[in-house]
């Protein structure tokens, strides 16, 4: 009967040489048994998309906006609209981010929060809620993107969070308007 064949496994001592905290922990409680798990590999960086992706992204992410302040009603006529890149959770990665700050104003927060909600359920997002402090908030996400809409006295903020595409580091700057070496 033969063995299944395993890959070379580090010796125990080589594992809590490394790693000091555990060795002191064995020393201490040698009943109990620790396994050390090789590091993770890390996945080969996704290679940068073409100018027409992000394109593509930009305008899905200023539409689901545009769309959302359509179904406000009245109110997002006061809206002030921007739309910016941030940097993504990885290096090298951007983000398409379009928000509103739309005031209430005598229409009532629940005027304009209402029919928000309604849009987002009728889009198949995936909804949560909650509060912080006197802030209230909803958020949504679908397909990587993810929209929050936060309600505070008089005034309403929604924000829409494309998905993170891979860059290179000179598109990145391009778009988040950081100046490059030679521009003042």
């Amino acid at each position: 009967m033969s063995s299944p064949t395993l890959a070379r496994v580090a010796e125990p001592d080589d594992a809590l040489a490394a790693a000091p905290h555990l060795r002191r922990f064995h020393e201490r409680h040698p009943e109990v048994p620790l396994v050390v798990l090789p590091p993770e590999r890390t996945a080969a960086p996704e290679p940068p998309v073409p100018d027409d992706v992000l394109d593509a992204e930009r305008a899905t992410t200023d539409g689901t906006l545009a769309a959302l302040l359509d179904a406000a009603g009245a109110a997002a006529v006061r809206a002030d609209v921007r739309a910016l890149w941030r940097a993504g959770r990885l290096d090298d990665t951007v983000v398409p981010v379009a928000d509103a700050r739309v005031p209430a104003g005598g229409e009532g927060i629940g005027a304009v929060a209402g029919p928000l909600t309604a849009a987002l359920e009728r889009g198949g997002w995936t909804l949560r809620s909650g509060r912080s402090g006197a802030a209230r908030y909803l958020e949504g996400e679908r397909a990587e993107r993810s929209v929050r809409v936060v309600t505070v006295e008089d005034l309403v903020v929604v924000t829409v969070r494309g998905r993170a595409l891979p860059v290179t580091t000179a598109t990145q700057h391009r778009l988040m308007g950081v100046p490059t070496e030679g521009e003042a």
